[in-house]
């Protein structure tokens, strides 16, 4: 994903709307490496509760030391509402591919 902070209400309002959940944001940095928060924001209400977060100045999106560029973990209850939710999101123009590095990077990144 790929996104302004002022996108960010219209990134979670798509993906709860259409009945999905945002478990976490996750960042794969070049020198600190693969970065993860849980979120949980499966309504309207959770989403407006993180921006106002975000936006009293408590912290600022993981996604900004990446230069906006961030992935989640969605879940849905059905692989048709995840792929209304790919769409939607593919329509704002948020999606994008995993570059190499970072590929290499989660394969080899110590799970235990």
């Amino acid at each position: 994903m790929k996104h302004t902070d002022e996108q960010i209400k219209d990134e979670l309002y798509a993906i709860v709307d259409l009945g999905g959940r945002v478990r976490n944001v996750m960042v794969n940095h070049r020198v600190y490496g693969h970065i993860e928060a849980i979120l949980n924001v499966d309504s309207r209400r959770k989403a407006a509760e993180f921006i106002d977060d975000i936006r009293s100045g408590k912290s600022t999106p993981l996604k900004n030391i990446t230069s906006d560029y961030h992935y989640h973990v969605v879940e849905a209850d059905s692989e048709n509402t995840l792929d209304m939710i790919e769409e939607a999101l593919e329509e704002k123009g948020f999606l994008l591919e995993q570059e190499e590095w970072e590929k290499e990077l989660l394969q080899n990144r110590d799970l235990s």
